[in-house]
């Protein structure tokens, strides 16, 4: 998790100077998120390796009402 991606750099749409680690001013959000990522793996699978699957129903989808909302916003994801 960064502040941008190196695809943006490639392209021009960002510059070398963004591709700080972890986001800079918020590192703490990808921190929380890995964090909590971890907590949930390691709560079923013990202190072994492990990996979660999640499977949601397609009608519970929610990017098409997020996409939606942000209007003319770039989401992760967007080309």
């Amino acid at each position: 998790m960064g502040r941008t991606t190196y695809g943006d750099v490639l392209r021009g749409a960002a510059s070398a100077d963004d591709l700080v680690p972890f986001g800079g001013d918020q590192a703490h959000k990808a921190f929380a998120l890995a964090l909590g990522l971890h907590m949930l793996v390691e709560s079923l699978a013990g202190k072994d390796y492990g990996a979660l699957l999640l499977v949601a129903q397609p009608e519970h989808d929610p990017v098409p009402g997020l996409r939606e909302r942000a209007g003319e916003l770039r989401l992760p994801g967007d080309r």
